[in-house]
């Protein structure tokens, strides 16, 4: 141990400081080397999200809210929140997709969004009730950032552009629920199915999904009868093949050629 006089400002006074070890040196600046490195993997994985690329928050934006984001892993079929519950978090996928649905007055449900990369979940919960209009459900599996919502509504409040990049993304919402209205209404099954099908691969960059019949007849409002027929329709086509609890896109052109013109109105800018 060396002895140091070290001034207090009020008193001088003796304090033994231990020698450190090289072996200490060599851990510490291994552990500075990692830090550092996690921190440019948390930069690059900003500057590579999807919401920057597409969603239209800056690195910037993304890095005043870097404190407040906690990575989740989304599983196929979770529920994020329920109709008429509480929207506590808003969540930014990177590589999961999630469905919101309205629940018909006979029961069945029908698929009103569908966001990935290039959108949120739940940031009607910031400038309205907290209460949720629709209920989401991750369709494809994947990661995902997510905030608490009292934190992000703080946020927009002082931040400018963090209002306007909300405005932008409930603008895009709203797009996207009139034109999926319309497409409902107005538009063949089979048709709507194929727009369905390309939405999930522009957002997810996959070929298969891990789908049921039950569960594509929940996303388009319609029976099961209905999904067997048009599934087997499309599988003559060699648009698409499946087994039990999977499809895979075969055609992607055929899939664009079948689609309704909602879709030219609905992809996303990823």
């Amino acid at each position: 141990m060396e002895s140091y006089k070290i001034d207090s400002g009020i008193a001088r006074q003796h304090v033994d400081v231990p020698n450190l070890s090289p072996e200490f040196h060599i851990v510490e600046a291994k552990r500075k080397t990692y830090e550092n490195l996690e921190e440019h993997m948390f930069d690059t994985r900003l500057r590579d999200s999807p919401l920057v690329v597409a969603g239209g928050l800056s690195v910037g934006l993304f890095n005043k809210l870097r404190p407040f984001l906690k990575q989740a892993t989304l599983f196929k079929d979770e529920y994020l929140y329920q109709q008429d519950g509480q929207i506590e978090c808003i969540f930014f996928p990177e590589t999961a997709v999630i469905s919101e649905f309205q629940t018909l007055a006979d029961g069945r449900t029908i698929e009103v969004a569908v966001t990935g990369g290039e959108g949120a979940v739940g940031i009607s919960s910031v400038w309205s009730s907290s209460h949720a209009v629709n209920c989401a459900q991750v369709c494809v599996a994947g990661s995902a950032y997510k905030i608490e919502s009292k934190i992000l509504e703080k946020e927009i409040d002082i931040s400018r552009p963090l209002q306007t990049w909300l405005h932008n993304q409930i603008n895009s919402y709203i797009k996207q629920i009139s034109q999926k209205v319309i497409c409902n209404t107005h538009h063949a099954v089979e048709e709507r199915f194929c727009t369905w099908l390309l939405m999930l691969q522009d957002r997810s960059k996959r070929n298969k999904f891990n789908l049921t019949q039950e569960y594509i007849a929940g996303v388009l409002g319609v029976y099961r009868p209905s999904v067997t027929c048009m599934a087997k329709s499309l599988r003559q086509k060699n648009a698409i093949d499946y087994i039990r609890g999977q499809i895979f896109i075969t055609d992607r052109q055929k899939l664009k050629k079948m689609s309704c013109s909602c879709y030219s109105e609905l992809v996303p800018n990823l």
